[in-house]
C-alpha cells in the first residue's frame, strides 16, 4: 500500500524562508556594516559609499515589473536559481572592482536585478500558489528577518579579519550556498499531484484571469494599495535611516541609541508572523488599517520621549513590530484585492511606483531637520500619512478579486 506524500508546502515555506532571509540580510541589513570600509577602500565619501543600496533599491523598482511578466512565463525556481547565480557573480566581480563608479555600476546592473529575480517578489508568488488557507501565516513566516540580525554580524566579523574584500566573498557564498535548496522549489502543487493548502479541486481548477499591466495599474484597488504601501515603507524606512540620530541630537549617547536599531530590526522577529495570523482572521485590508493606526502612538511618543533611552527603546520595538509587518501585508493584501494570478506583476509594478516614496522618505527626513532643527515636524508629518493610509483601508472595500472573474461564467445566481 503506498504511503500518503506529505504536503510539500511547509517546504517551501522553509527554503523561502532561508532565500528571503539571506538575500535581503546580504544585500541590505549587512551592507551597513561595510559602509565604512567601502569608503576607506575607494578614498570616496560617505554618500558614494553608501549608494550600494540606493542602486539596489533602484534596480528593484524598475525591474519589477519585467520580473512579475517573467513569472507567468517562466518556471519561479528557475528565476530564482537564475537571480542568485547573477547576485552572487555581482559579489564575486566585486572583489576585482578598485572604482567606486564600476562598484556602483555592479550593484545597479548585477547585484539589483538578482535580488529582484530571487527575492520578495517570486518567493511571494510560490508560497501564495502553495496556500489558500493560512497565507498570512505562511507568508509571515517568511519574511521574518533573522537574516538581518545575524548576517551583519557575519559581515563584521569578515571585515575585521579579512577586510572589505573577505566581507564581499563571504556575501558571495552565503548566496551561492543557497542554489542546491532552490532546487528543491516546486512552483505550484498540481506540478507534484497536490492541493494548495485549504484549497478544493474547485479553486484549483478555476483560472483566474491574468490582467495586462495596463489593467492593473488602472485599477483602482491597486492604485490604493500601491499608495497606502508606499506611505508606509517610507515611514520604516525613516525610521531606519534617522532613529539613532533622532536618539544622539537629544544626548543619548552614540552606543546606545545603536541599540535602538538593533531593537527595531529583532522586532520583526515577532512581528511579520504576527500580522500574517492576523491577515488570515481580518484580512489584508484591515490588518493594514490596524497596522497604520495603531502606530500612531508609539511615533507621537517619539517625541515626548526626550532622551528617556528605557522609553526609547520600547518605542523603537513597538514602531518595529508594525514595520516589519508591511511585506507580508502587502503578499496577502495583493492576492485578494488582485487576484492569485497578478499577485507578481502587481507587485513588480506596485515596486516600480514605490521608487519616489523610498528615493525621498530619508533625504526628505533630512532636509526637514535641517530647516526646522528637529525631527518633531518629520513625525508629524508620517504620523498625518499613518491616519490617511489607515481611515482608507478601514473604509475602502474594493470588489472581490473574483468578482470580475465570475463575469467571464456562468451566473449560478
Amino acid at each position: 500500500m503506498a504511503g500518503i506524500t506529505p504536503f510539500a508546502g511547509w517546504r517551501m515555506v522553509a527554503i523561502c524562508f532561508l532565500i528571503m532571509n539571506c538575500t535581503l540580510g546580504v544585500n541590505f541589513a549587512a551592507y551597513g556594516a561595510m559602509v565604512e570600509a567601502i569608503q576607506r577602500e575607494f578614498g570616496t565619501s560617505r554618500a558614494f559609499a553608501a549608494m550600494g543600496i540606493s542602486m539596489t533599491t533602484l534596480s528593484l523598482g524598475l525591474i519589477g515589473p519585467l520580473v512579475g511578466g517573467l513569472l507567468r512565463r517562466m518556471s519561479i525556481r528557475t528565476l530564482i536559481m537564475i537571480g542568485l547565480t547573477l547576485n552572487a557573480s555581482g559579489y564575486f566581480l566585486l572583489t576585482q572592482v578598485h572604482d567606486i563608479r564600476l562598484f556602483l555600476a555592479v550593484y545597479a546592473l548585477m547585484i539589483g536585478p538578482g535580488l529582484a529575480l530571487a527575492g520578495v517578489v517570486p518567493c511571494t508568488a510560490i508560497i501564495s500558489n502553495w496556500f489558500v488557507a493560512g497565507r498570512g501565516k505562511a507568508l509571515g513566516i517568511i519574511n521574518i528577518p533573522l537574516g538581518n540580525a545575524l548576517l551583519p554580524l557575519m559581515s563584521a566579523a569578515l571585515l575585521i579579519a579579512f577586510g572589505l574584500q573577505g566581507a564581499l566573498w563571504g556575501s558571495g557564498v552565503v548566496l551561492t550556498c543557497l542554489l542546491p535548496f532552490a532546487w528543491f522549489l516546486v512552483d505550484r502543487p498540481a506540478q507534484i499531484g497536490q492541493q494548495a493548502s485549504g484549497g478544493t479541486s474547485e479553486t484549483t481548477d478555476r483560472v483566474e484571469p491574468a490582467l495586462s499591466a495596463a489593467q492593473i495599474v488602472r485599477a483602482p484597488r491597486f492604485l490604493i494599495l500601491t499608495l497606502g504601501v508606499g506611505l508606509l515603507s517610507a515611514g520604516g524606512l525613516t525610521m531606519v535611516t534617522h532613529l539613532v540620530a533622532l536618539a544622539s541630537d537629544r544626548g543619548v549617547p552614540l552606543g546606545s541609541a545603536s541599540l535602538l536599531l538593533s531593537v527595531f530590526g529583532l522586532a520583526g522577529l515577532i512581528g511579520a508572523p504576527l500580522f500574517g495570523w492576523l491577515s488570515d482572521r481580518l484580512g489584508g485590508g484591515r490588518s493594514f488599517a490596524l497596522l497604520a493606526l495603531v502606530q500612531i502612538v508609539p511615533w507621537l511618543g517619539l517625541i515626548a520621549a526626550g532622551a528617556n533611552l528605557p522609553l526609547l527603546l520600547l518605542l523603537a520595538f513597538t514602531i518595529g513590530l508594525f514595520s516589519n509587518g508591511i511585506i507580508t501585508l502587502f503578499g496577502v493584501t495583493m492576492g485578494e484585492w488582485m487576484g492569485q494570478a497578478n499577485i507578481g506583476l502587481g507587485m513588480g509594478l506596485c515596486y516600480l511606483f514605490k521608487i519616489p516614496f523610498l528615493f525621498a522618505a530619508a533625504p526628505l527626513a533630512g532636509a526637514m531637520f535641517d530647516r526646522f532643527g528637529n525631527y518633531t515636524p518629520t513625525l508629524l508629518m508620517h504620523v498625518a500619512t499613518f491616519v490617511a493610509v489607515g481611515l482608507t483601508f478601514l473604509f475602502y472595500r474594493p470588489k472581490q478579486a473574483n468578482h470580475s472573474i465570475s463575469s467571464t461564467q456562468p451566473s449560478t445566481a
